[in-house]
């Protein structure tokens, strides 16, 4: 005790000796040691590699023409104004699908190279058959700001595959030719052979772009595509993209099998679909070792206390859904896909495959650091399982982390919890309610669809048998769109694309012809069975469902609910439904959407779980082919389609490539 009073009466003698200067030179390593050791912090040089948008918009958007008419970017007064000038102003109420709801900007040019990777390893795992874009995955950022022409260069020295780039959920408004789906829209961009996709932003927001040749996606070929534009709130920090995938080690081209034939050895018990290996964000993963620790590689990216925080969420995954959430955070959702919605707040948000949601994130909460979970969804994920404890074998939700600027470097992982009351249902926003995903933009439905419903209504199903006409050397069942007793899956043509012979319906097309120009097309996809059939099975499981060249509206999406033509149209929610391009089919119930059929092309409908749409489980909607030809006249994309396909036939011919899927 002694010893205590000592040690104070001699800091108290001490200091009344020191002559003042301040009190931080007091405990200055200067002037004397000091009495507690100072605690490190986090600041934004921990984080040298954190996004940071290539574009700026008031510094780098730029519209000649109306600038010369008194136009000027007003996001920085608010973040729902864009361009504000005499005759009106461009906001993210503005209808991007009017004639004059576009503004005009400049061009962006990329140039993006295919190859190889054979040491790609996301979580340090080398992955076998790796493929990148320019060498990384993701592939690069593609930025752009609202009403440019993005011009992008895509070179395949992948010796193994013909490649193409599909930039998901852009209309291609009067584009189809860019759309990048061989054997729809073109052939294949053969070995050391290049192509140039060119397009219009109509759109704004962010979205993904992927390979659409086969399985080359899920192998690496995938990055984010940003277009800068208005929301719906406001925010301070763009964190810019969080692209979340399962992840596969062995090359996907091989893990297929399991898919095609789940009887073999190597698939463990009938895995099918195949089983993933890890969680992987933005490229980053923590890995499973022997003795059950996780490796200590994560995703990280950081908040600044009391400011606001863009987070643009994807799911680029080949076969699994998630439920993401940050602890102790609320999630301020303001954008589905590429459409402003009004703003709701939720602590979760499920992102199926393929979709996108935009959230603002406040910083709200002690400088710490915070678990983001990226938890698989029930029944709609591809994980392993201990079938004992129902715990996941090989991959945990904890995948990437909040940092807070300030934050003690003291704690290097989060110790933080997750919030109550997430659930893991695989249930889409807008089937929960309707009036979560509701369109700043509105849209009216009639209640009398253009087209013949009937036509149009789809069963996903599964053959019963392998199919004798498919892959004929190893025949496999298929996953099938069926609209009959004789409907087929998808197996398309490399070198005789739809897009070049519109006329035409081969075998295995499964072509849907709509001539309609006006209105709203309807369109039912049920989990059930429309019809008796011999040849396919339905199949209790959900299916994320993409439409190329069109935004659609959900009229509704039932679970374990049988479409019924009399009864199922009186839930349609006909005034400003949510509307997106990519919404689930529940497990055995339905989903009726409508679209209209204001852009002439040849586009896919497909299931975004990558092995079934590999599977054959797709369609492809021709809408006004007679349009189609003037509509594609707009950088000489038809002259390089036939280019494209020459030097693809010509490849094929001396050196042969076996097809073991649909293709797409």
């Amino acid at each position: 005790m002694m010893g205590f009073f000592k040690t104070c009466l001699d800091f108290i003698t001490h200091a009344a000796v020191t002559p003042f200067a301040s009190f931080g030179n007091l405990f200055s390593s200067t002037s004397q040691q000091p009495l507690f050791a100072s605690i490190e912090r986090y600041s934004a040089a921990d984080f040298p590699n954190i996004y940071k948008p290539s574009i700026i918009p008031s510094r780098d958007c730029k519209y000649p023409g109306l600038e010369r008419s008194g136009y000027r970017i007003c996001q920085n007064e608010a973040k729902s104004c864009w361009l504000t000038g005499p005759d009106g102003d461009y906001t993210v109420e503005t209808d991007n699908e009017a004639d004059e709801g576009t503004p005009t900007g400049t061009y962006r040019e990329y140039w993006i190279t295919i190859d190889k990777a054979p040491h790609l390893s996301p979580d340090g795992q080398t992955k076998i058959g790796g493929v990148t874009l320019n060498g990384t995955y993701p592939g690069p950022v593609i930025e752009a700001c609202w009403g440019d022409e993005i011009i992008v260069h895509v070179k395949n020295l992948y010796l193994d595959n013909g490649t193409t780039i599909h930039w998901h959920g852009l209309r291609m408004y009067k584009a189809n030719a860019m759309d990048g789906v061989n054997g729809v829209t073109q052939c294949p961009i053969a070995q050391n052979d290049e192509f140039t996709y060119a397009f219009h932003t109509q759109q704004h927001g962010h979205t993904w772009y992927h390979s659409h040749y086969s399985l080359q996606y899920p192998d690496g070929v995938a990055g984010p595509l940003l277009i800068h534009g208005p929301t719906s709130a406001e925010w301070d920090n763009d964190l810019g993209p969080v692209m979340i995938s399962d992840w596969i080690h062995d090359t996907a081209f091989a893990a297929f099998n399991c898919e095609a034939y789940p009887d073999l050895p190597e698939c463990q018990n009938g895995e099918s679909p195949p089983r993933a290996d890890n969680i992987v964000v933005n490229g980053i993963g923590a890995f499973k070792q022997k003795d059950g620790t996780y490796t200590n590689n994560y995703f990280k990216t950081m908040f600044t206390p009391k400011k606001k925080h863009l987070l643009r969420l994807i799911n680029g995954s080949a076969s699994s859904n998630f439920i993401f959430s940050i602890d102790n955070h609320t999630l301020e959702v303001i954008a589905n896909d590429l459409v402003p919605i009004e703003p709701y707040q939720t602590n979760s948000i499920m992102l199926g495959i393929g979709q996108r949601y935009t959230v603002v994130v406040e910083a709200d909460q002690p400088a710490e650091l915070y678990w983001i979970r990226t938890t698989p969804a029930d029944e709609c994920n591809t994980f392993r399982k201990n079938k004992t404890t129902g715990e996941f074998t090989q991959i945990k939700e904890t995948t990437a982390f909040i940092v807070y600027e300030g934050a003690p470097k003291s704690d290097r992982i989060p110790h933080s919890e997750k919030q109550p009351g997430i659930t893991n249902s695989c249930k889409d926003e807008s089937e929960y309610s309707q009036d979560r995903l509701v369109p700043k933009v509105p849209w009216t439905v009639p209640d009398k669809p253009s087209n013949n419903v009937t036509k149009a209504s789809f069963s996903a199903g599964y053959e019963k048998d392998a199919n004798p006409y498919l892959y004929p050397e190893d025949p496999f069942k298929h996953w099938v769109f069926g609209n009959n007793e004789n409907s087929d899956p998808v197996w398309v043509n490399f070198s005789n694309p739809t897009i070049l012979n519109l006329e035409e319906d081969p075998p295995f097309t499964n072509i849907l012809r709509l001539d309609e120009s006006h209105g709203f097309i309807y369109m039912i996809i049920d989990g059930q069975f429309f019809f008796k059939s011999n040849k396919i099975s339905p199949i209790q499981t959900a299916h994320p469902i993409h439409l190329h060249g069109s935004d659609f509206v959900i009229l509704n999406q039932e679970f374990n609910t049988t479409y019924d033509a009399v009864e199922s149209p009186k839930k349609f929610k006909l005034n400003n439904p949510a509307r997106r391009d990519t919404a689930m089919l529940p497990s055995n119930g339905y989903l009726a959407i409508a679209f209209k059929p204001d852009n002439p092309g040849a586009w896919i409908m497909h299931c975004h779980i990558a092995w079934h749409a590999s599977s054959g489980l797709a369609l492809q909607l021709v809408v006004r082919a007679k349009d189609i030809p003037r509509w594609n006249n707009k950088w000489g994309a038809m002259t390089m389609v036939r280019r494209g396909c020459d030097r693809w036939i010509a490849l094929t011919e001396k050196d042969p490539i076996v097809q073991t899927d649909s293709g797409i």
